[in-house]
């Protein structure tokens, strides 16, 4: 499984696969996990997903 991270945003995420090995049970970027007993929402992003995530839209590097 490559780098995995978490946003509490729903609208981010690309929809790749991130547990590839997984025969079933597979995790997808944008994916919704409730964390912890107070049912805290949050996203599988991947790391790309994430990195784009920190940044606003209208910054891009050369």
């Amino acid at each position: 499984m490559s780098l995995v991270r978490f946003t509490t945003d729903p609208s981010k995420g690309c929809g790749a696969i991130l547990n590839e090995a997984a025969v079933k049970d597979r995790l997808f970027c944008g994916m919704k996990s409730i964390h912890d007993d107070h049912g805290k929402v949050q996203y599988y992003l991947c790391e790309d997903c994430y990195l784009q995530s920190l940044f606003p839209d209208g910054i891009q590097t050369k």
